[in-house]
């Protein structure tokens, strides 16, 4: 299992930067942060943090989630297929709808064709970038999504208190791989998770965590920088 930590963004990008390299010094193995484009998110552009982040840290890199519907697929591909070269096997995409009407109509969208969007835009992607890393689906409401996943063997990532389309994933996919959002550890323990990213807001957060962690799971190395990362 990999466990790792995530923002939303909801902290200025120095902060967010701070998190990252506590939870490398933490011995974690992953690092994630939001994409959003209204207040009181300062996340607007993950490659860009994700690169100075990998310049910082031996952490694993990915997104929670990336806006595949008001993204320009193309442009999408380009910014995350130079994060992957800058940080070679260190980087994969939790790609999700997201974002609400207003901020779908700043990008010239409208919010209820984000399913259609979502499997057109992912197309495009795939056909963009044919060396596109392991992707995970952010899945919080449509079955369709699980579906899509399990299509192309791709991740699902889910919230612990959301998991009711993980059934319908695992009975299609035929490498399934579970990611988890969760608020602490034991929740998140509790679905038995690929992937587990635990919320955090600081960095004593993430130490706090890291301490549980090796309570929790005691066959995990503790020291810093010694955790053992994952891969895709």
């Amino acid at each position: 299992m990999q466990i790792g930590v995530f923002t939303a963004g909801d902290l200025p990008p120095s902060e967010i930067v701070a998190l990252a390299i506590a939870a490398d010094e933490a011995g974690l193995d992953v690092f994630a942060v939001g994409e959003h484009h209204n207040p009181p998110y300062t996340s607007s552009c993950p490659a860009t943090l994700l690169a100075h982040i990998a310049a910082r840290t031996a952490l694993r890199l990915s997104t929670a989630t990336t806006l595949i519907t008001t993204n320009d697929p193309v442009r999408l591909a380009a910014e995350y297929a130079t994060l992957a070269l800058l940080a070679p096997g260190r980087t994969d995409l939790v790609l999700g709808r997201g974002n609400t009407a207003k901020v779908f109509g700043w990008f010239g969208k409208e919010i209820e064709y984000s399913l259609p969007l979502t499997v057109e835009h992912y197309a495009m992607v795939r056909s963009t970038w044919p060396d596109l890393p392991y992707v995970w689906h952010a899945c919080a409401r449509s079955p369709e999504i699980a579906d899509l996943a399990a299509e192309h063997d791709d991740g699902l990532f889910v919230f612990a208190g959301r998991t009711e389309h993980v059934s319908r994933y695992r009975d299609q996919a035929a490498h399934p791989r579970i990611g988890v959002l969760a608020d602490d550890l034991d929740e998140g323990l509790a679905c038995a998770p690929d992937r587990l990213l635990v919320k955090a807001g600081s960095p004593a957060d993430v130490e706090k965590l890291g301490s549980a962690v090796c309570s929790a799971l005691p066959h995990r190395r503790s020291s810093p920088g010694s955790a053992q990362r994952g891969t895709s």
